[in-house]
């Protein structure tokens, strides 16, 4: 099941969100320009490696000059995208969530809730792969926090989702949520069960679920104030 958007709507324009996904755009664009122009790997350069983190001379990293490329890597990562299709699932659930949630705590709490999910995503993954060498990209953390602040906070909502080839209809947000949860812990088990904790595997689930429990904890912390549209507003 794919989600289009949120019932009901939002009521003022997602001006951060459509930000968001137009840098994400952009970035990935710039990425694979650089990659087949100048054979500059982005991904390589400025991807979160947890090996770095918590080995840091392995990597070269011997200083607190040389260990800003690490603490870059935990923003930067957050722009790039392994291909198209990455970006675009990132992007669909971005534009789903992203404008509702924004409309519900306003602009300044939904920066902090991307961002800030975007890096305890990263420090979960870190620290259940903390020997992988495999560089992490993606949004899909912070989207995660943006899914988890919004389960908190609009337990009510419905989201219009489409199921292949022609079905549209709504399911109730908490029980879509359940459902995209119970995907990560899928994930989870089978990642451990097949791969094994080092490598991580080509899916970083446990940044997933890192980044879905710091947006729901920070959604939980505003949800006394999230019925005052004044204060929703304000930002």
């Amino acid at each position: 099941m794919f989600p289009l958007k949120t019932l009901p709507s939002a009521k003022h324009a997602p001006h951060l969100t459509r930000l968001l996904i137009a840098l994400n755009i952009l970035a990935f664009g710039a990425q694979w320009f650089l990659q087949i122009a100048g054979h500059v790997d982005a991904a390589g350069i400025y991807g979160v490696v947890p090996h770095c983190f918590t080995v840091p001379s392995g990597c070269g990293v011997t200083s607190l000059e040389s260990s800003k490329s690490l603490w870059i890597s935990l923003f930067a990562a957050l722009f790039l995208h392994a291909d198209i299709l990455h970006l675009g699932f990132n992007m669909l659930f971005l534009s789903a969530f992203g404008g509702g949630l924004e409309d519900k705590i306003g602009k300044i709490r939904f920066f902090l809730v991307y961002f800030g999910g975007g890096f305890f995503a990263s420090a979960a993954h870190i620290l259940f792969h903390p020997f992988s060498d495999a560089p992490t990209i993606g949004a899909s953390g912070a989207i995660a926090a943006v899914l988890g602040a919004y389960f908190i906070t609009q337990p009510k909502s419905w989201v219009l989702t489409y199921l292949p080839p022609i079905f549209f209809f709504p399911v109730p947000a908490p029980l879509f949520l359940v459902m995209w949860i119970g995907g990560q812990v899928g994930g989870v088990v089978s990642n451990f069960h097949l791969i094994g904790a080092s490598s991580g595997g080509g899916i970083a689930w446990m940044a997933h679920l890192g980044g879905f429990l710091a947006g729901a904890l920070y959604g939980w912390r505003l949800s006394p104030w999230t019925g005052k549209k004044s204060a929703a507003r304000k930002f």
